[in-house]
C-alpha cells in the first residue's frame, strides 16, 4: 500500500514538474528542462529508495529517498565511539569540535542538516538558531528544558526547535513542524494540517521545514527526505535543480533556502555521488578540504544521513555524528556505517560574514616559571574575536624546544564575533636551565597576522635531597655485662620538593663504612618530609662487648625508592666514644 501510494505521488510530482517547466524562459535564464519519463521506484533497502527521471535534453537524474530509522538497525545498537583527533591537518588529521550531536527526531536528514546549521550558528553565523535557550546560541546537545514528546503510536522523541518546531517548545505558541506534518515514522497519510483543514505554519526557524522532511505534499513519508543526484561522478548544482524543476523537492536546495531565510549568502550548493560509487566522484581529498575549511559535510548513506566532522589521513577514517546518540563515531571513506554504504554528499556552503575580524589573545605572553625536569606544566590561552567579521584561525604552531601544543580547539576554526576558543600549551623541560619559545597564531585578521605569544620557562631540579647528621653519641656501662649506646640522628630534606615514605636504617659498624655485614640496630620511618624540614630520632642499642672505637651508621632510603638530586649523601657515620 505504501509503495503504491509513493509511486502515485511520484507520478503526480512528474506532472507538476512538467507543468512548472512549460513556461517560456527569460533571456537571462537557461531554458527549463521538461521531464519526459520516469523509471520504476527501486527500493534498495528498508530505508532507501531511488527513482530515475529522464528529461527532454536526454539527461537522467536520480531521486534518492532517505528515511533512516529513529534507532540503529538491528545488529548495530552498540557502536564503537571515538575521540576526535586534535586539529593537526599538517600531520594528516583534523576535526571540528564544535558541531552539535543531535539525536533523531522528524528525520535523519533534517537532524544532520540541523547539526551543520548549529555549527555555523556557533561559529560566525549568529541568529541561525532564533530561540532563547543557551543565551540564543544553539547548544551542543538537546537542552533538557526542551523535553520530549510522544506521537500517537507511542514512539518517543526529543524536541529540537532547530530541526522541527513544535507548539509549546522554546516559547512557541502556535503550531509548528511536528503539529502540522507528523503522524508516525513511515506514515504515508496526509499531513495533519491537511486532514484537519487548518493553515500550515509559516516557515522560518526549522531546517526540516525547508528540506521538506516528512511532508506529504512533497512526497516524503514521515521521517524521509529526498535528494536529487546525477547517477555519475558529475555534481548536480542547486542552479541546475532550478532548471530541471527539482529544487522545490530537494533537501540540499532546502538547506540553501533555510540559510537564505536567515539572511546569509550561499556559495557552493550541490549534490554529488561519492567516488566509491563512481570514479571521479566526491573524494576523500575533497572531504578533507571541506573539514580543513571549517565546514562539516552532510554524508548520505544508502539509507541514512550523517555528518562528517573530521578525518584521519593514515586510515581514510571519517569521524561522524550519526543522529542516534550524542557521541562521535567513525567509518572508513567509501565503506559502510551500520550496514549502510556511503552514497553521496549534500554540500551547502556559506559566504563569509561582512566586517573585519579582530583577534585578541590572552595572556599575551607567559612564563611557566620553574618546572621540574621531565615534569609538565600547562597553560590555556584564549583566542577571542572582538571584531565584526568572522575570524578564521589557521594552524597554530610553536617554535622552541620543550614546549608543545596540547588540546587545540582553535586551529582551523571559524570564530564568530564576540566568541572565543582555547588552545593549551605544555612545558616539559628535558634539562635544567631556561627555555623560550614562540606560539604563532595565523588568522585572517587584516592587521595582526600572525599573532605571536612569547613563552618562557625554566627547567629546575625539583627533587628532594635527603641527608643527615649524628649528635649526642654516648656510651654507658657495662651494667651486668651490657653496654648501652645512645645517639640522636637528624634527617633533613634540603631539596625543593617534599619526600614521602622516608626510611632510615641504623647499623653498628666496625669501620664506619656501610657494608652488608653490618648489624641492623634500628629503623626510623617518616610519612613525609617537607622541603627544608628536619626530623630527629633517638637510637638506642646494647652490646655485650665494649663498642668503644666502633661506629654507628645511618642509611637514608636504603632501597633507593626516592629519586633525589644527590644520591651520594644518604649515609652518615659517627664513632662511639
Amino acid at each position: 500500500m505504501k509503495r503504491s501510494l509513493l509511486t502515485l505521488c511520484l507520478s503526480v510530482i512528474l506532472s507538476l514538474m512538467a507543468i512548472g517547466s512549460s513556461g517560456t524562459a527569460s533571456a537571462q535564464q537557461p531554458a527549463q528542462k521538461i521531464p519526459v519519463s520516469q523509471g520504476q521506484l527501486k527500493q534498495i533497502n528498508k530505508y532507501f529508495s531511488t527513482q530515475d527521471t529522464t528529461y527532454n535534453d536526454g539527461s537522467v537524474h536520480e531521486r534518492a529517498i532517505i528515511h533512516g530509522p529513529p534507532k540503529p538497525p538491528p545488529g548495530y545498537l552498540t557502536r564503537a565511539t571515538a575521540l576526535l583527533p586534535a586539529p593537526m591537518p599538517e600531520l594528516g588529521a583534523n576535526s571540528l569540535a564544535d558541531v552539535p550531536t543531535f539525536t533523531w527526531v522528524f528525520g535523519c536528514s533534517a537532524v544532520s542538516g540541523s547539526m551543520i546549521a548549529g555549527y555555523y550558528d556557533r561559529n560566525g553565523f549568529p541568529n541561525i538558531y532564533t530561540g532563547a535557550t543557551n543565551g540564543g546560541v544553539i547548544p551542543l546537545v538537546e537542552d533538557s528544558a526542551w523535553g520530549r514528546w510522544t506521537d500517537n503510536t507511542g514512539d518517543n522523541y526529543p524536541n529540537n526547535p532547530l530541526i522541527a518546531s513544535h507548539q509549546g517548545l522554546d516559547g512557541r505558541t502556535d503550531y509548528g513542524s511536528i503539529d502540522d506534518y507528523w503522524v508516525s515514522y513511515l506514515s504515508n497519510s496526509r499531513d495533519p494540517y491537511s486532514t484537519g483543514h487548518w493553515t500550515q505554519h509559516p516557515w522560518g526557524d526549522a531546517v526540516g521545514d525547508y528540506m521538506k522532511t516528512s511532508q506529504y505534499a512533497y512526497n516524503n513519508v514521515d521521517g524521509s527526505t529526498s535528494f536529487y543526484y546525477i547517477n555519475s561522478a558529475t555534481p548536480l548544482s542547486c542552479a541546475a535543480m532550478e532548471v530541471y524543476g527539482e529544487a522545490p523537492y530537494d533537501g540540499t536546495y532546502g538547506r540553501k533556502l533555510f540559510y537564505e531565510a536567515r539572511g546569509y549568502t550561499v556559495t557552493d550548493c550541490y549534490t554529488q555521488m561519492t567516488d566509491n560509487k563512481h570514479a571521479g566522484g566526491f573524494s576523500f581529498a575533497q572531504f578533507k578540504t571541506e573539514i580543513d575549511a571549517g565546514r562539516p559535510v552532510l554524508l548520505n548513506l544508502d539509507g541514512h544521513s550523517v555528518v562528517g566532522v573530521g578525518y584521519d589521513d593514515s586510515s581514510n577514517t571519517v569521524y561522524l555524528h550519526d543522529t542516534w546518540d550524542n557521541k562521535d563515531h567513525t567509518m572508513t571513506w567509501g565503506g559502510s556505517y551500520s550496514g549502510m554504504g556511503l552514497w553521496g554528499v549534500s554540500i551547502v556552503n556559506l559566504a563569509a560574514t561582512s566586517g573585519d575580524p579582530d583577534i585578541s589573545v590572552s595572556p599575551g605572553s607567559y612564563d611557566f616559571g620553574n618546572v621540574g625536569v621531565q615534569s609538565t606544566a600547562t597553560k590555556t590561552f584564549t583566542i577571542a574575536n572582538t571584531g565584526t567579521g568572522s575570524l578564521i584561525v589557521g594552524t597554530i604552531t610553536i617554535t622552541g624546544s620543550d614546549f608543545t601544543l596540547g588540546t587545540d580547539g582553535c586551529s582551523g576554526r571559524t570564530v564568530a564575533p564576540s566568541s572565543s576558543c582555547t588552545v593549551q600549551v605544555a612545558f616539559t623541560p628535558t634539562a635544567v636551565g631556561s627555555r623560550s619559545a614562540t606560539l604563532s597564531i595565523p588568522s585572517n585578521d587584516p592587521d595582526e597576522n600572525p599573532v605571536t605569544v612569547a613563552l618562557a620557562g625554566t627547567g629546575a631540579d625539583l627533587r628532594p635531597d635527603l641527608y643527615g647528621v649524628w649528635s649526642n653519641i654516648t656510651k654507658s656501662g657495662p651494667k651486668k655485662g651490657v653496654f648501652t649506646v645512645t645517639g640522636s640522628f637528624t634527617t633533613t630534606n634540603g631539596g625543593p620538593a617534599s619526600a614521602s615514605n622516608v626510611v632510615v636504617n641504623f647499623y653498628r659498624s666496625d669501620d664506619g663504612t656501610y657494608n652488608t655485614g653490618d648489624t641492623l640496630v634500628g629503623t626510623y620511618k617518616s610519612k613525609i618530609l617537607a622541603t627544608g624540614a628536619s626530623k630527629t630520632t633517638t637510637i638506642r642499642f646494647t652490646s655485650t662487648t665494649d663498642p668503644a672505637g666502633k661506629f654507628v651508621i645511618a642509611v637514608i632510603d636504603p632501597l633507593n625508592k626516592i629519586t633525589e638530586s644527590d644520591e651520594n649523601n644518604n649515609s652518615a657515620s659517627a664513632s662511639i666514644p
